[in-house]
């Protein structure tokens, strides 16, 4: 039996199309040096008598030149969506929000663009002294345009791609190593087709969907060409095991001291954030309106004092949080019974002097301006009061931060998706404007003339002609494919953008989308909106439901009445 990619070839073989230049199926991107694929096409300028086909090929040309020639079309939006916007997947009433819980790291704290080189710098170094990795590894250096977040890694292939909502691999996005996986039917030979089954992402795929997986992402990529191109043998899941065991040594150390990445950090912690006064302002506004506020973060103390002491430019900054949280070990906080301890705070507890702290003492309250570690939470809600649904979340990561307080609590949740800031600096180019414009017209086209070859008239054609109309149909699908590799390089050459595939959402935004009811690029947006503000989420149309895109036009008479 042929393999899926086999069985198109012989299609493509069968049909004759003729794909602009460097376009082929399986390649990983266009490679053509013509900006409009249909003009290199022979198809496209063979003489017809045919009324069909000269007619999709004006049409097709006519799309060209209305989207790709026209850029002032494409350069100013009704309405352009801001980075400082708070973006909203549910209905949500700020004014039912009680309690407001926020994370440290990346949320609280955001962090600047030297913590994923040290990350990538120190992981390099762990797994060269203390794994016996080549010291040649040392020589790696960081590359912060080569990954992005929300990637997948196969355990055994080595492989590293970006998976769709449908759990279905992004064929242009395959990479072994540094490079491109250029045969794709080895894709196909293992899974049957691009789709990753459920128990094979289980047991054999590493989801990275922090912001500390991409320089883990990098790195990953970088050792396994620096391997294949020294010929040394190694296992894709040792690598990967020990390169996630290399990251939990720099993130936790010994447990009783501040690991050495956390060492690193509060050493020059100029160097990794920046002032943030802005941050106090705001919730000292939220507490101002009422608002009950509580840190839960997986940091030590020590580590989040020095961290917001920066921020805020003050050592009281304990007095704007009701409650706060670390060492917490999140997602199991949310599930398990461990119980709280108080946290020694005062600087005489690294003196000879005694405090009144006792650590190993049973929590059954909390205390004003006292820090408490571990926990669990059923005993916070216990012993806080807080109703869930009051009580909204704040964090980065989907499954540590977002996903089980609305699964098990119903709290609300907020996702802080820092790269929503380059994404919405290139949804607002006209470049990316035009290529989305222009897949969507072709879409349209395709659409429409293929519900003419459902036409009597159609079906009285020759064969050859109907033939030759089909093959200009694969044209335009080509054309599409095209334009859509070139609106992926708008984002990330390799990989994309977070949130979307070439057709379907990626598999990160469906997460962010299925576990939290807002998201934004950054926790200070939301002293952009008044406490009773009501976000509302787009309408999503079904397949079988028609748009109404005269809502638009009606609105703007609205507001200019």
């Amino acid at each position: 039996m042929l393999s899926a990619i086999a069985g198109r070839r012989a299609l493509v073989r069968a049909l004759r199309v003729e794909l602009p230049p460097g376009l082929q199926i399986g390649a990983r991107r266009y490679t053509g040096t013509s900006d409009g694929g249909f003009e290199s096409s022979s198809i496209m300028r063979a003489p017809s008598t045919n009324r069909y086909l000269d007619q999709l090929k004006q049409r097709y040309l006519q799309a060209h030149r209305l989207c790709m020639d026209d850029p002032k079309r494409f350069s100013s939006p009704h309405q352009q969506p801001s980075s400082r916007d708070i973006f909203a997947n549910t209905e949500l009433q700020l004014s039912k929000v009680r309690t407001v819980g926020l994370d440290y790291d990346f949320t609280l704290a955001n962090y600047t663009d030297k913590l994923p080189e040290t990350i990538y710098t120190m992981v390099r170094d762990v797994l060269v002294h203390k794994m016996l990795y080549p010291p040649a590894l040392q020589g790696l250096k960081y590359d912060k345009t080569f990954a992005i977040r929300g990637l997948s890694y196969d355990k055994d292939t080595g492989w590293l791609f970006k998976l769709d909502s449908s759990y279905n691999i992004a064929m242009d996005t395959i990479h072994y190593g540094r490079e491109p996986l250029r045969d794709l039917e080895e894709v196909y030979s293992l899974h049957n087709g691009p789709h990753v089954a459920p128990d094979y992402a289980k047991s054999q795929l590493t989801q990275l969907n922090d912001l500390y997986a991409v320089p883990e992402a990098t790195l990953l990529a970088d050792i396994i060409q620096y391997f294949s191109e020294h010929n040394i043998p190694f296992h894709p899941r040792y690598l990967a095991e020990d390169i996630r065991a290399a990251g939990e040594y720099i993130h936790k150390g010994d447990g009783l001291t501040l690991s050495p990445l956390h060492s690193t950090i509060v050493s020059n912690i100029g160097d990794y954030l920046e002032p943030a006064p802005e941050l106090l302002q705001i919730l000292n506004t939220l507490k101002s309106e009422g608002k009950r506020l509580f840190l839960l973060t997986n940091s030590g103390y020590q580590y989040v004092n020095t961290g917001l002491i920066h921020m805020f430019g003050t050592r009281d900054w304990r007095d704007v949080f009701d409650v706060v949280i670390v060492g917490a070990r999140k997602p199991s906080w949310y599930l398990s019974h461990r119980p709280f301890r108080q946290v020694p705070t005062s600087s005489s507890s690294s003196s000879n002097r005694r405090t009144s702290v006792q650590p190993w003492a049973f929590v059954d309250h909390f205390e004003d301006g006292q820090v408490y570690s571990g926990g669990n939470l059923q005993s916070f809600t216990s012993i806080t009061g807080y109703s869930d649904r009051s009580v909204m979340y704040f964090g980065d990561h989907i499954y540590s931060d977002l996903r089980d307080p609305s699964i098990q609590r119903g709290w609300f949740t907020g996702a802080i998706v820092s790269e929503l800031k380059h994404e919405l600096s290139v949804i607002q180019r006209s470049e990316y404007r035009q290529l989305v414009s222009y897949i969507q017209l072709i879409e349209k086209l395709l659409k429409h003339s293929q519900q003419e070859t459902r036409s009597p008239a159609f079906m009285q054609l020759p064969a050859a002609e109907k033939e030759a109309f089909r093959q200009l149909l694969d044209v335009g699908r080509a054309e599409r494919r095209r334009a859509r590799w070139k609106m992926r390089d708008c984002f990330n050459s390799n990989f994309g953008s977070v949130f979307r595939t070439e057709k379907y959402p990626s598999l990160f935004a469906s997460k962010v989308k299925a576990f939290a009811n807002v998201y934004t690029s950054d926790l200070s947006n939301l002293g952009q909106y008044p406490s009773d503000f009501v976000f509302y989420p787009k309408r999503m149309v079904q397949a079988h439901e028609s748009r109404m895109p005269e809502v638009e036009d009606l609105l703007e008479d609205v507001l200019r009445s």
